[in-house]
């Protein structure tokens, strides 16, 4: 009975080992500004990549836009820090769908973003900068 306690509880230990290593995603937050070119409005960016993968992210962009807070979630694949970086998030309201990419310099993003209407009808929103 005890080999059978102990070998329950390693298993206990084992699976529980893994559900931390499972949950313990570091999230990397970068902040900004974005250019919003239609009105030609600026404001400060926060966002927010959560590994899913091998880079692959989630993400959610936090922002001010006319006196509201915004946050758009959505995902994104590329490296953080270095290299290209391109994604898609929505709104809250998931009514639109804005498109960003981008590359790291020096540490740096610059990127541009777009907002996707119907189909694949593009339109140039802005621009946007992270580190």
């Amino acid at each position: 009975m005890k080999k059978f306690a102990f070998a329950g509880l390693a298993v206990v230990l084992l699976l529980a080992g893994n559900l931390t290593v499972a949950d313990d995603k570091e999230a990397t937050t970068l902040t900004g500004s974005f250019v919003w070119e239609h009105g030609n409005t600026t404001g400060d960016l926060e966002a927010v990549f959560t590994p899913t993968g091998e880079e692959t992210w989630d993400v959610s962009f936090h922002f001010t836009f006319r006196n509201k807070p915004h946050t758009y979630s959505g995902s994104a694949r590329g490296s953080i820090g270095s290299g290209e970086l391109s994604g898609k998030v929505l709104n809250e309201n998931k009514k639109r769908t804005f498109t960003f990419e981008g590359a790291f310099e020096d540490g740096v993003f610059n990127g541009t973003h777009a907002e996707i209407g119907g189909g694949e009808n593009v339109m140039e929103t802005g621009t946007l900068t992270l580190e």
